[in-house]
């Protein structure tokens, strides 16, 4: 079968090169307007012939285009964006940033606002090392959710991560996994979803193992039942992996066990006076943006100060 991708990149590849040949993959570039450099965006086409092999009951093309394209935009560090594909001149679809609708909870309108002053409060009253790794978390969780729809192995990682951006500080008990089932049990503020501790620890060792460190040391996306799970609204999803059944977690689910954890942690902060508050916000944000150079030789400041008005 002919595959057909269509894809764009924040760079230009010297038009000596003409046609990228790369084993079985072809990668042609299409006229685009080029006319603002700062907004600009190179499209290419790439196509390959897509076989099924023998023993096997079934490709995935489209798959397969994208691996190719990540290592692609890795070799040429460039940033990359894939825009239709086409399998045997049928379109196949339409790659999109905007969130599938499965995942249409994210986009509604909020309702009912959080008591922000409370919630800031509780922050400038943590320890300055804790409340760095609670914005670090924050930080983290705003990138998982934004990939939520679009990659979903990726922003499970990553609201992983968040939680342990906070529970390795916070938790002197146990190794990294312990800390994390361990935050989660104690900051949560409902644990009505499963019927014991045991049944909770038992889901998130699944997603420790399995999600984060299968993602991070096996480069193993997450099941397929977890899309399943989160396009039936359900917790979880029994089903078979290497002969074993388990409860695969759905992304939605998880994500929102990872959000009332933190915000249950933050809401346990112990307030301390007004006037004896910092400004934690503007104290850390002043941590970044510094380069610190030793100077071999002394500098006159009328001399310093001539170069900087150059």
């Amino acid at each position: 079968m002919g595959v057909k991708v269509l894809f764009t990149t924040s760079k230009d590849i010297y038009p000596k090169y003409g046609v990228l040949k790369i084993g079985k993959y072809r990668i042609e570039p299409i006229p685009c307007n080029l006319s603002d450099s700062s907004k600009s965006k190179v499209r290419w086409l790439l196509k390959f012939q897509d076989e099924i092999q023998k023993g096997k009951r079934r490709s995935n093309p489209i798959g397969e285009a994208k691996l190719f394209l990540s290592s692609f935009a890795l070799l040429t560090q460039s940033k990359l964006e894939i825009d239709s594909s086409m399998i045997e001149n049928i379109k196949t679809g339409r790659f999109s940033s905007a969130i599938p609708d499965t995942y249409k909870e994210y986009r509604r309108d909020i309702k009912t606002l959080p008591d922000f002053e409370l919630y800031l409060n509780n922050l400038n009253s943590l320890d300055p090392k804790i409340a760095r790794q609670f914005l670090r978390a924050c930080e983290v969780y705003r990138t998982a959710i934004n990939l939520i729809g679009l990659n979903n192995t990726l922003s499970f990682f990553l609201l992983c991560v968040s939680i342990e951006c906070v529970s390795n500080k916070v938790s002197n008990m146990g190794g990294n996994r312990d800390k994390f089932i361990n935050f989660i049990l104690t900051y949560l503020p409902t644990k009505a979803d499963f019927e014991t501790d045991a049944d909770w620890e038992n889901v998130l060792k699944e997603i420790y193992y399995n999600y984060r460190s299968g993602f991070t040391h096996g480069g193993k996306p997450i099941p397929e039942a977890s899309s399943l799970a989160d396009s039936c609204n359900l917790n979880y999803v029994k089903n078979i992996i290497d002969g074993k059944e388990v409860k695969s977690p759905g992304l939605k689910w998880f994500e929102h066990a990872v959000h009332d954890s933190l915000i249950g942690f933050l809401s346990k902060a112990k307030q301390k006076e007004k006037d004896n508050q910092s400004d934690l916000l503007k104290e850390i944000s002043l941590e970044s943006g510094i380069v610190e150079l030793e100077i071999k030789k002394d500098i006159k400041p009328e001399k310093f100060s001539e170069e900087i008005m150059e």
